[in-house]
């Protein structure tokens, strides 16, 4: 189940319309474009366009969709975060997303939504039978206004959905549990000086308004996750529980355990946490993990236990690998071709073997397909960054020689020094080992390379030397 399962159909198909626009808004688009990728009649296509135009400016006034007589599309002010406004809009109109946030947050029956939706008796519970059947497909039941299952699961995949729909928006949840949330907060940073980064500080947010919502609704947790150390957190925790939601000391501790997982997996405080229990997937992490490891040595024959810093890159596998097998949390963006393209142009060896061990993975292992996308670019960013390039690639040798002088030389060389994405060696004069010459006079017979640049080099110079060092690395960049 995804956000967009939750919009009236033509909404759905406006705000695909607009993931379409703002994904090509710098090449040419046309109306018979959409039609064709959305297999939409040039009729609906254009009237879905028209409806679009007027919500945009409503969320946003300097945005703007032009349709030319001809069909081209031209935009203006389309961005990430107006996609994100415009499907909050969207939902927030939806009574399918009314009626799953009155379950999940509210444990509101159809009969009492009914006075606030504009809708029949019939027709809202038609509305309800959708809803129970997206439900279903996440092995969730609707029981009396309860959405039940698997707890811990259907903590996930609230947070999840509510994380991605809302995150830097706005917040859904009540003012008590968001004041709650907020305390706990200011706690952490106040009380046990845990410096968070902004964009953790949501997540964070996100999670606890569910945690206590889930709580306050008597819904808990069965089984004690982490082992805790004896601190004030935990303490003022303690009174959280009893004071608001009269928890016996059993159920605090266990609800409190889930809390502390979640500070561990997400690396927020780690040091609350003395070992983590009853993981059913812990066997998994770490034959993965292993497995992991083992081909990524035989992929590029090295040994990477020599790498001074193998215990980081173990261990950090290791947590990701936890992260997801225990959460299953989902990346709602999809892989797009051009970012599939950059990776492969840029780390080709990185990509190509992160997919293949993704898709080599049972698939068993993953609740949904968008969990891929999320572990493809875990492991890909945690990667690159961790394992330096000259443990991989065999080195480019570029000599450097602009007849400005060795001042000039070294203002180029450390303009290119931002390529840390290739292991490149720079060279003061040609050698049997120059792969490319770069310089602004040209030399003949020369058996390597040549690159002739401007001073200073144009953005065309930079576009060609890039499109060069694939050529010579053998990267198929058309």
């Amino acid at each position: 189940m995804s956000p967009n399962d939750l919009l009236m159909e033509e909404e759905r198909y406006q705000l695909y319309m607009l993931q379409i626009l703002e994904a090509r808004k710098s090449t040419f688009c046309s109306v018979d474009q959409i039609c064709e990728i959305l297999e939409l009649s040039k009729y609906k296509a254009e009237k879905n366009l028209e409806a679009l135009q007027d919500t945009l400016l409503l969320v946003e006034e300097k945005s703007s969709i032009i349709v030319e007589p001809t069909g081209e599309i031209h935009l203006s002010g389309i961005t990430n975060l107006l996609l994100k406004k415009m499907r909050l809009y969207y939902l927030e109109k939806s009574p399918y997303f009314f009626m799953f946030h009155s379950f999940i947050t509210k444990e509101m029956g159809v009969e009492t939504q009914l006075e606030q939706l504009p809708v029949s008796r019939s027709l809202a519970y038609k509305y309800q039978k959708y809803v129970k059947k997206l439900l279903s497909e996440e092995n969730f039941k609707l029981n009396k206004n309860q959405v039940i299952g698997s707890e811990f699961r259907l903590r996930s995949f609230v947070f999840g959905f509510y994380y991605d729909v809302f995150n830097g928006i706005s917040n859904p949840f009540s003012v008590e549990i968001s004041k709650m949330t907020k305390e706990i907060i200011d706690f952490l940073v106040n009380y046990q000086n845990v410096s968070i980064p902004k964009t953790k500080e949501h997540k964070l947010t996100f999670f606890i308004n569910v945690w206590l919502t889930r709580i306050s609704h008597g819904h808990l947790v069965k089984e004690e996750y982490t082992r805790m150390k004896d601190n004030t957190l935990k303490e003022y925790l303690m009174r959280i529980m009893v004071t608001n939601f009269s928890l016996s000391r059993g159920s605090c501790e266990k609800e409190i355990s889930y809390f502390f997982l979640f500070l561990g997996l997400e690396e927020i405080e780690p040091t609350s946490v003395e070992e983590y229990l009853n993981l059913e997937s812990e066997k998994d992490v770490k034959r993965i993990t292993m497995e992991l490891l083992t081909k990524l040595s035989k992929q590029f024959n090295s040994n990477f236990q020599k790498l001074t810093n193998y215990q980081e890159l173990a261990d950090g596998l290791t947590m990701i690998n936890r992260r997801w097998l225990v959460y299953h949390f989902r990346e709602s963006s999809f892989i797009l071709k051009v970012q599939l393209k950059y990776f492969q142009e840029v780390n080709p060896r990185f990509e190509q073997f992160v997919r293949t061990f993704i898709g080599n993975l049972d698939d068993a292992l993953f609740e949904s397909t968008q969990e891929k996308n999320k572990l493809y670019y875990d492991y890909l960013f945690f990667l690159i960054t961790k394992i330096p390039v000259e443990e991989l690639e065999e080195p480019i040798y570029v000599c450097i020689d602009f007849s400005h002088g060795k001042s000039y030389n070294d203002y180029i060389r450390m303009m290119l020094l931002t390529l840390k994405s290739m292991h490149i060696v720079y060279e003061e004069s040609i050698s049997s080992m120059t792969q490319i010459y770069l310089s602004d006079f040209a030399l003949e017979e020369l058996i390597c390379e040549q690159m002739i640049w401007k001073r200073p080099p144009t953005p065309d110079d930079w576009e060609e030397f890039g499109e060069l060092l694939l050529k010579v690395r053998g990267v198929d960049h058309e």
